[in-house]
């Protein structure tokens, strides 16, 4: 199975070498430190950290879509929605939307990770916030009001994707998470890039702040049966990212049917491969080297 899986990506292996060797001189000319690239046993971990938080973030952003979509359709008032908030709780993610006053929700959208791309419960029946919601909502006006003062000149939305930034927040064991994804309107456009990833503490404080890619990098889905995609990542973002998993799984597989996610890494060395099964839900990666060996190419 990993064979059929490198085969599908052996075109673009060998179409990097050069930025790989370039990287290499690079490493040389500045006498900077050259990192060797994990194996497959030490790269196991990390991977599976990234796409089980990729996972969550999906589900957040796929109960937001799939409750939006809905509320359009079954809403008895689209006059009366005001905010909306997204939460998980146990293995459920719920989306809601409230009145202009945030005492009542008036559409809401629930269901498991699993079950999402099945079709999702709602429910346009008025009530009030409940306890749960009330706080998710409290959470999330903090962080951002937090954001907007400590950051609010870093963050754009990028003008060519013609989208909006979405807002993600995660609970984290020791605070919270929140997640800044480039969303798009234009129709076959895969949109990476333009992300932020902010951690808080408990008490709200914020204790990071990271842009996940350098820029917007807007990948066209041509008419075509799309196979896989490839961008490459910088050495300041030595793996696939959360949003990456995210990004793909929402527009990749879910709007064109895209299978296979590949980030080509020039942190390290060698070069490091990293391909996303979007049906199996597994990362793997590999150094470009033992790549070119299965292959016979030095």
């Amino acid at each position: 199975m990993i064979r059929y899986y490198l085969s599908v990506l052996l075109l673009f292996v060998f179409s990097c070498s050069n930025a790989v060797a370039s990287r290499e001189k690079n490493h040389k000319k500045e006498k900077t430190e050259v990192i060797k690239c994990p194996s497959m046993g030490e790269f196991k971990p990390i991977a599976d950290s990234i796409l089980a938080e990729g996972l969550r973030l999906y589900g957040h952003e796929k109960v937001a879509w799939m409750t939006s979509d809905s509320a359009g359709v079954h809403s008895k008032n689209l006059k009366d929605i005001g905010g909306y908030v997204v939460y998980e709780e146990d293995d459920v993610f719920t989306s809601v939307f409230t009145d202009d006053k945030e005492e009542n929700v008036v559409f809401c959208g629930k269901g498991k990770l699993n079950e999402l791309r099945n079709g999702l419960q709602w429910s346009n029946e008025v009530r009030p916030l409940s306890d749960e919601e009330k706080s998710a909502l409290k959470t999330k006006k903090t962080c951002l009001e937090k954001l907007s003062k400590a950051y609010g000149d870093s963050i754009y939305n990028h003008p060519s994707a013609k989208g909006t930034l979405n807002i993600d927040i995660i609970k984290r064991k020791n605070g919270y998470r929140l997640y800044i994804l480039q969303g798009t309107t234009l129709m076959g456009i895969l949109p990476y890039g333009n992300d932020y990833i902010v951690d808080y503490d408990n008490d709200f404080n914020i204790t990071s702040f990271k842009r996940c890619h350098k820029g917007y990098l807007g990948i066209s889905v041509d008419s075509k049966e799309i196979v896989s995609s490839t961008h490459s990542h910088t050495p300041d973002n030595p793996y696939m990212t959360v949003t990456d998993v995210c990004t793909s799984l929402l527009y990749g597989r879910d709007l064109y049917g895209i299978k296979t996610f590949n980030v080509l890494s020039t942190h390290f060395k060698n070069g490091f491969f990293i391909w996303f099964d979007t049906d199996r839900l597994e990362i793997n990666g590999m150094d470009m080297n033992v790549l070119k060996k299965i292959y016979g190419k030095e």
